[in-house]
């Protein structure tokens, strides 16, 4: 009787692992499954805003500035505000009001209406806070106040940076704040401070001047990175070298 027992519980213990090593295996096929959704979901707003800004080029022959300014030279449009004829807003483009700042008291009351395509992402975000920004700085796609034309981009549309995401967000979809290449490049991968980041999980995502969304790899270093970010460097670096070398992966990448 004894034996019997020990090898009653022994099956039950046998089916009690086989149970569990399958609970766990369905679980991380489930995340996985669910991830990889979520990262694919995190694409389209990159995509949608590379449309718009592309759409305001074929209307006014250039991409809007970083931001517009007033006379004393403080930022008071983001390009945000200047492309939402060409993003699906919901009327906001006609509410948007230009003859005041865009704190100004009835450009406030939109701050909790940000479009989707810079408000949503499938990490939540705080309400009105975007976590799409572009790269701004001399010798960027968007250097201030002055406009870029594809032109301009002597190291090629595919070789160069426009928009890029950060994790943790604290930029409002209406403030006329980005990301300096020159802090991008600096903190590149550093937890300390705000650069090109995403959740833990996946990569970061940036979207290139002919409208490919790709993602960033952490042996991605910072002299390339600063490469990717300027227009007409002249580096020898090219989005397909660091595609070749694994750098770059088009598209999104699960860790």
């Amino acid at each position: 009787m004894a034996i019997r027992s020990i090898a009653h519980r022994t099956l039950w213990l046998i089916v009690i692992s086989i149970f569990l090593v399958g609970a766990f295996w369905l679980w991380g096929e489930i995340r996985k499954a669910r991830r990889t959704s979520m990262a694919s979901c995190a694409k389209c707003p990159f995509k949608q805003i590379s449309i718009a800004l592309h759409s305001y080029h074929d209307d006014y022959g250039c991409f809007p500035p970083a931001y517009v300014a007033d006379e004393t030279g403080r930022p008071i449009h983001s390009w945000r505000a200047l492309i939402l004829p060409y993003c699906d807003c919901q009327g906001l483009d006609k509410e948007y009001d230009f003859s005041e700042p865009w704190d100004g008291p009835h450009n406030s009351r939109l701050w909790d209406r940000a479009p989707g395509v810079f408000g949503c992402r499938p990490e939540k975000l705080p309400r009105g806070i975007t976590h799409i920004v572009a790269i701004t700085g001399p010798g960027t796609a968007f250097p201030g106040t002055t406009c870029t034309k594809l032109s301009d981009f002597r190291d090629g549309a595919t070789n160069s940076i426009m928009i890029v995401e950060i994790a943790d967000s604290k930029v409002h979809w209406l403030a006329p704040i980005d990301l300096p290449a020159s802090e991008a490049v600096r903190f590149w991968n550093s937890p300390e401070r705000t650069s090109i980041s995403s959740v833990e999980w996946r990569r970061p995502l940036v979207a290139f001047v002919d409208s490919t969304i790709c993602a960033l790899g952490r042996e991605l270093s910072p002299e390339s990175l600063g490469a990717a970010l300027t227009i007409s460097g002249g580096e020898p670096v090219t989005r397909e070298m660091l595609q070749d070398r694994g750098q770059i992966r088009q598209g999104s990448w699960i860790e």
